[in-house]
């Protein structure tokens, strides 16, 4: 019997989830967190509670998952961090999970827009569609867009915290889906535990999709004026 515990941490959530075999992904224990409190401070303890829920040890967990990424700069590196020293102490596999994919997962919807709030005027999105066999499927790679560049797909339901930035949202459906967001982590990683998608512990980082993550929004007004100016 395999065990996963899963991680995310890359929006203005913090999320975790427990399954206690992975053939049976619907059984499921998770803590979510909406209050702005700091991943980094929240999270171990948030992982001892949900395995005293679990009726669980951290001895029994087989399998660690955790999102990857895009999204907060400080949230992906605490997830990343935390994954791969708990993956390491507990002899675990470890599996990178793309945040976008887990949070269209957790919507079950069949046809949806995956979109979160990059900052700077921006936004990291990804489509994606749910087959006959229940199965998720991407359209489309996960990008970053300018808002004002994003083109919404027909019959496409739009979810996440950008979602509202391109057209009316509707923000219900975006809150059910962040609330089974980490239980999204753990069914991508499901899927890709099976097709021995693993992680090498030694080698895990967050996925980076803006390449200049760490300029300040001045240093790019900046380089920007430059480029006009030029």
């Amino acid at each position: 019997m395999q065990t996963l515990l899963a991680i995310e941490c890359s929006s203005h959530i913090n999320a975790v989830a427990y399954i206690a075999d992975i053939d049976r992904p619907d059984e499921w224990v998770g803590e979510i967190s909406r209050a702005g409190v700091k991943a980094s401070a929240w999270l171990l303890p948030a992982i001892e509670r949900l395995l005293a829920k679990a009726n669980a040890h951290k001895t029994d967990v087989k399998i660690v998952a955790f999102g990857a990424g895009p999204g907060s700069f400080t949230g992906v590196r605490t997830a990343c961090a935390t994954a791969q020293a708990l993956a390491y102490s507990w002899c675990a596999s470890l599996i990178a999970v793309d945040c976008l994919e887990a949070l269209a997962h957790a919507s079950t919807l069949p046809r949806v827009d995956v979109m979160l709030d990059a900052r700077m005027n921006e936004m990291y999105v990804a489509s994606f569609a749910r087959t006959s066999r229940d199965e998720l499927t991407r359209i489309s790679s996960t990008k970053l867009v300018p808002i004002d560049a994003f083109l919404v797909r027909e019959g496409a339901t739009l979810i996440g915290s950008g979602a509202h930035l391109v057209s009316p949202a509707n923000r219900e459906t975006t809150i059910a889906a962040e609330d089974r967001w980490a239980y999204g982590v753990a069914r991508v990683a499901i899927a890709k535990f099976a097709k021995s998608e693993v992680t090498d512990p030694q080698h895990a980082e967050p996925m980076y999709v803006r390449n200049n993550v760490a300029q300040t929004e001045a240093q790019r007004a900046a380089k920007a004026l430059v480029g006009t100016d030029g």
